[in-house]
């Protein structure tokens, strides 16, 4: 055991190192990339409001280095709190929308879309956030649920994929590679595996299984993928949306996760291994919003501001192992990240994929859903 834990330690050291020196590299590189400033209307009001930031966020997940440098540089106390899913965090925002969040991160357009029919978010001032319109990619300027991005902006891009542990699962087996390893090796994998712990993931990934669109609205599909995945629950160890701690320690040996997942845990788990399912999957942006309740608007802007920094931006996704949506970060990670499945896409693998439609989260295709989960759940 001694020697197992001093192997890890050491494995561990040399990420840290090597992470920091491609933070250094990327700093370097992403010089050549203009800062644009918050206007002094926005810094004036930042003071005015006490210099603090309350962040809603997902635990251990961002470098918390990135936290600390921005409090050191602009004087602002960082305050956050977690949640355990995106569920949990919109049901407390709809039941409360007083609570003082005045930034929630790592969010999704499922997610901010409701939110901002409710009429809790509010509106984003463009004019502070001079980064932002300056780099981000011209696909996440004007999506159809938010043209312009006058609630939310995208700081990177996810998919839904799985992951999972090489010393227990052959990269050989015939499922490995498609969906058909969560529902048809489930069997095989009994009490090894979890599922996010999401209706609108867990339900998506059955019908992208069974070839239908991830935000299908069809009775019949919908009730198809009801059914595998009532066959598949006897064999789910947990619907969980960040098992860290269970694929660390290796009591679960599969997870279905976001892409660049499995990345974050390779650093504490060298035999992850990242899959991009040859069906397709659903494709959308990690979306950031101000809740209506923020007590600190102007701040929440300087953070989005500065998180869309190309540095900044470069140290945030080259740590997930998410895909950017900034023009130019692309360019600075490193060839190692790049081959992480799903990092890099062609164009005809997007084309088997499905980005977000509202009809997945209102009338037929919101109740079925519904349905389908509290029964999955119970």
């Amino acid at each position: 055991m001694q020697k197992r834990n001093f192997i890890m330690c050491i494995l561990a050291l040399f990420f840290c190192m090597v992470f920091s020196l491609s933070i250094l590299s990327n700093a370097l590189a992403a010089g050549k990339y203009k800062n644009y400033p918050v206007p002094k209307e926005c810094m004036d009001q930042v003071r005015k409001e006490g210099s603090q930031l309350n962040i809603y966020d997902w635990a251990e997940w961002w470098p918390e280095e990135l936290f600390k440098n921005f409090s050191k540089e602009f004087g602002v106390k960082v305050v956050r709190d977690h949640f355990a899913d995106t569920e949990e965090m919109v049901t407390k925002i709809k039941l409360n929308p007083k609570v003082p969040y005045d930034l929630v991160t790592g969010s999704g357009p499922t997610d901010a879309v409701r939110l901002n029919g409710m009429g809790l978010l509010q509106k984003i001032n463009h004019a502070w956030i001079p980064n932002y319109d300056a780099y981000i990619m011209d696909q996440f300027k004007n999506m159809d649920f938010d043209p312009g991005n006058q609630f939310q902006v995208v700081d990177s891009i996810f998919l839904t994929t799985y992951t999972f542990n090489a010393k227990f699962i052959d990269p050989n087996d015939k499922h490995i590679g498609s969906w058909k390893a969560l529902f048809d090796g489930a069997a095989k994998y009994k009490g090894k595996f979890t599922m996010i712990d999401n209706q609108y993931e867990a339900i998506g990934t059955a019908l992208k299984y069974l070839g239908y669109s991830w935000t299908s609205d069809n009775k019949d599909e919908l009730m198809q993928a009801r059914d595998v995945l009532m066959k598949q629950k006897p064999y789910v160890m947990a619907y969980d949306s960040w098992p860290r701690r269970l694929l660390v320690e290796e009591e679960a040996w599969m997870s279905h996760l976001w892409v660049g997942d499995g990345w974050l845990l390779s650093a504490d788990a060298p035999s992850m291994r990242g899959v991009l399912p040859a069906e397709g999957t659903y494709i959308a942006g990690n979306t950031d919003f101000i809740p209506i309740g923020a007590k600190h608007p102007a701040t929440a802007h300087l953070f989005i501001n500065y998180l869309f920094r190309t540095d900044v931006n470069a140290l945030l996704v080259g740590w997930i192992g998410y895909p950017p949506a900034h023009k130019h970060v692309m360019e600075l990670m490193s060839d190692k990240m790049k081959a992480w499945p799903g990092f890099v896409l062609t164009e005809d693998y997007i084309k088997k994929c499905d980005g977000f439609h509202p009809r997945m989260i209102t009338g037929p295709g919101q109740e079925i859903r519904a349905k389908i989960w509290e029964e999955l759940k119970k």
